[in-house]
This record gives structure tokens, sequence and C-alpha cells, in this order.
């Protein structure tokens, strides 16, 4: 069975991501994470696997648990 990690605050996050002094895509290019799905992520559209959150965490220079539940 596979782990849904969802956002705790996307807006949270996009601010986080704005207040480092990058856009969306300039962040997701820089974690190699696709631009569409990064949105759909921030969206609840789709959710990361635990791989991705780790690569958004680590961009965000946070712990998985402080930007995702389960």
């Amino acid at each position: 069975m596979a782990l849904t990690l969802k956002f705790k605050n996307p807006e949270q996050v996009k601010e986080k991501i704005t207040m480092q002094g990058e856009t969306i895509a300039g962040f997701s290019r820089r974690i190699s994470v696709n631009y569409s799905l990064m949105v759909e992520y921030l969206n609840t559209k789709k959710f990361p696997s635990p791989p991705t959150a780790k690569k958004i965490a680590d961009g965000l220079e946070m712990a998985i648990g402080d930007i995702f539940s389960i």
C-alpha cells in the first residue's frame, strides 16, 4: 500500500518558495521535479511520492513532517 503525502498548507509552501526568491517553475527545475506535477501537488490534485516529497522538503530546507501529512 502506497502512502499518500499531502501538503499540510500548500499556501505556506508557495510563500516559502517566493520568500526564497524563486518562482514555482524555477524551484521545480532546481529540485528536478516536473513543473506541471509540482503545480498539481500544490493544488492538491495529485500527491507526491515519498522520494519526490523528500526533494521538495530538501529544496525548502525543511523536514518532510513539517510540510506533509500522511
